[in-house]
């Protein structure tokens, strides 16, 4: 090298992370030497450490021109760019480093960094497990790789990622993460979440934000402790304990070894024989054992596992940990309860490191857990099964449906009850207290909530029966009242799927619209203080006098002018009644400037006893003229042929009857005129205003012309 002293004396003071003061020095000896990569990527990286990243990718720039085929350089450019936001510019240079070397661990780091200012989880999580298939990622990628899938909700990847970066190196940061995630809503392992952050601050006591977020999860988790221990008597029958495991220490009433971890021969063997005589004299039942039936095979086994090195040691972490002793053997719920004095690290770590003791743990402990939550579903014990799903689920991923064997059958039978609830209301009308005593009687809400994500299918299964049956509420018996308070049902439930959740809020919307467009035409006015009158899609009110849709048999209304010196005058009337003959009658006056208003008032009031009241009646009228009852409008009588009425001649009345296909009905200055479409001048008069009915009679001609068809 000809540069003389300036370059040893810059790369002597870069050696010295003397990096400000070798950076001029390093450029002059790059410049001077352009064909020396080392000086370049020394001169970039002490530009890169000072925080001059505008510099660092200039220089780099600048290397290229010399060295264009250095994957390192391409990286480091991408890296420089991304920190100065030049973005694109970045994401070009790290295209060109993965076609020079596309196995360089730093590449797939600079590309994450990239990933994440872009706001692309997905890009990142691509990036983050291309470095992890190379076999170098560190605790600190894993870590940030468990922060992307947590970002993009995937709580069971975060939860690898974040287990992973802690197993590999004391990671703080990644046990207060996964604090987080067993938080979340959608995971809801508080149990768990707390002995994260208990593992936070066993490394880092000084931790900002474990101590908040622990006493956070301990305000749920200490009173829930509190409220399950009473419940927690009887779990189980005598002759299921000791069911799935039995310790070897406790049957054959022996301490752990010591340090050295052998086992003293002679004292196994003298335990074994106590053990064999206590079975053969009591007839299989141990007295320190809750005088459980033990055979003597199974006395056997224990010993042979005390011989062996590894499941001796297993059995002892075991012993060693008393409350998970005791729910592997008598069911005792301690174990997933929150204590200040029960904190199981030491298991806990193991559960986590060692793949061969989660194995040897994993199948007792499933199907304790499944015997103990299936009994607990069975009795309604729901604070018992919130606690069995907080957390400490010691098992292997494929022992998970193990554990949850018995609730899958009986979560699914509530998910078929309802599914025929939907089935059912696709034929009959099914009101809203039959389904509340439904899901009373189940506890349907308060347990789908608090099943975790295994369940979500069966959680999704039974809001879409729902959803079905309020869309039959609305389809196949036109209640949209009561398909809006069936589908309101589905707000009880905190949903796990998105997909679902959008479709609900749809769903909301459309029924929120129809009942819009149904009560449109609703009318209300105040006569006085005291009376309120209403025409709306339940009736009919005058103050206290209240008359349902379907019961209204007969209406009327008109208006009558008075015409005056000074102004006309309105005498306005609209009455209904039912069968019973309970009669509403609506009549006021009006004058003058207010006319119109009232005008406006009274043919909202005709709109709605159209929309609402009218079919109930014409239905009716119908239903009586097609079963051979004669019905009389005023001066018409109708029949299934037609309608007969008089007609004045110049002596005598003569006797009509038209048949339908000939009738026409029209209103003319506030009377209905019911006339024949083919005999000019044969027609009858009905006043609307003091004739029942006569306002319906234009509905009825086409209605029985189809019936006649």
């Amino acid at each position: 090298m000809s540069a003389g002293k300036p370059p040893e004396s810059g790369q002597s003071l870069f050696a010295a992370q003397r990096y400000v003061d070798a950076l001029p020095l390093l450029i002059a000896a790059a410049r001077a030497e352009p064909t020396d990569h080392s000086l370049w990527q020394k001169a970039i990286l002490a530009a890169s450490w000072t925080g001059a990243h505008a510099q660092a990718a200039d220089l780099a720039q600048q290397t290229l021109r010399h060295h264009p085929q250095s994957d390192w350089t391409w990286r480091q450019l991408g890296s420089e760019l991304t920190a100065v936001d030049r973005l694109p510019e970045a994401a070009e240079a790290l295209r060109q480093a993965t076609r020079l070397n596309p196995e360089a661990p730093f590449l797939w780091r600079y590309m994450a960094a990239l990933c994440r200012k872009q706001k692309d989880l997905e890009g990142e999580i691509r990036a983050l497990t291309h470095l992890v298939a190379l076999d170098a990622a560190d605790s600190n990628d894993l870590n940030q790789l468990g922060i992307a899938h947590h970002n993009h909700r995937n709580m069971a990847r975060a939860l690898v990622f974040y287990r992973l970066a802690a197993a590999v190196d004391t990671n703080p940061s990644a046990l207060f993460n996964m604090g987080l995630v067993f938080n979340d809503p959608e995971v809801s392992q508080d149990a768990d979440a707390a002995d994260a952050y208990r593992r936070v601050l066993s490394i880092d006591p000084s931790h900002k934000r474990a101590p908040e977020r622990l006493e956070a999860t301990k305000r749920k988790l200490v009173p829930l402790a509190a409220a399950v221990r009473p419940l927690t008597t009887n779990l189980l029958q005598p002759d299921e304990l000791f069911r799935f495991y039995i310790n070897p220490f406790e049957l054959l009433q022996l301490s752990p070894p010591d340090a050295s971890g052998e086992m003293d021969i002679k004292a196994v063997q003298r335990a074994k024989k106590r053990l064999l005589q206590e079975i053969e004299l009591n007839d299989g039942a141990v007295s320190w054992l809750e005088n459980c039936h033990i055979d003597r095979s199974r006395a056997l086994e224990a010993e042979d596992a005390l011989h062996d090195t590894i499941l001796r040691e297993y059995h002892c972490e075991v012993f060693r940990n008393t409350p998970l002793l005791r729910f592997l053997t008598r069911g005792d719920v301690g174990h997933f309860l929150y204590s200040d004095d029960y904190f199981p690290e030491r298991t806990l770590e193991r559960t986590e490191e060692d793949e061969d003791f989660l194995g040897f743990l994993s199948a007792p402990f499933a199907r304790q857990y499944n015997l103990l939550l299936t009994r607990a579903i069975e009795r309604k014990l729901l604070p018992v099964v919130e606690v069995l799903f907080d957390g400490r689920r010691w098992v292997r991923s494929e022992d998970e449906d193990v554990c949850f064997e018995g609730a899958f059958k009986r979560v699914g039978a509530m998910v078929d009850l309802m599914r025929q609830k939907a089935v059912d209301g696709a034929t009959k009308r099914i009101e809203l207290p039959e389904i509340l005593a439904l899901f009373k009687q189940h506890s349907i809400p308060e347990l789908f909530n608090l099943l975790p994500t295994p369940f979500a299918s069966a959680q999704r299964d039974l809001v879409s029966s729902i959803r079905s049956l309020a869309i039959a509420c609305f389809n196949e018996h036109g209640d949209s009242e009561l398909s809006k308070n069936v589908l309101a049902l589905c707000n009880r439930f905190n949903f796990r799927s998105v997909e679902l959740t959008a479709r609900l809020k749809e769903d909301y919307k459309t029924i929120e619209r129809l009942i819009a467009e149904e009560r449109q035409h609703e009318s209300r006015l105040q006569f006085g203080a005291s009376r309120p009158v209403a025409i709306t899609k339940e009736g009919i009110r005058d103050g206290d006098i209240f008359l349902p849709a379907g019961s209204v048999a007969a209406v009327r209304w008109g208006a009558s002018i008075t015409r005056g010196a000074g102004a006309d005058q309105y005498d306005f009337l609209l009455a209904a009644k039912d069968e019973a003959g309970k009669s509403i009658t609506v009549a006021w006056r009006s004058q003058g400037a207010g006319a119109m208003e009232q005008r406006e008032h009274f043919s909202a009031m005709i709109r709605a006893a159209l929309s609402y009241l009218a079919e109930a009646v014409v239905a009716r009228l119908h239903a009586r003229i097609l079963s051979g009852q004669p019905v009389t409008i005023g001066a018409c009588t109708l029949d299934r042929h037609g309608v007969a009425f008089q007609t004045q001649g110049f002596i005598f009345r003569k006797d009509r009857h038209l048949r339908w296909g000939d009738v026409v009905a029209e209103t003319r200055n506030g009377d209905i005129v019911v006339r024949s479409r083919s005999q000019q001048g044969v027609a009858c008069t009905l006043p609307m205003r003091d004739t029942d009915n006569a306002v319906l009679l234009p509905f009825l001609p086409s209605l029985m012309t189809q019936c006649s068809d």
